[in-house]
């Protein structure tokens, strides 16, 4: 379960429902152009 968590398709398709409701940094202070450039 963890590995479907954490899976590059999961994490994407979460990024980009952050990034399509504006989302702010969270509590490390990494907006999401920094968190995306990490996961691709």
């Amino acid at each position: 379960m963890l590995e479907q968590l954490l899976s590059r398709e999961n994490l994407l398709d979460a990024l980009k429902r952050v990034e399509s409701n504006k989302g702010s940094h969270g509590v490390d202070g990494m907006s999401v152009k920094s968190y995306f450039r990490l996961i691709v």
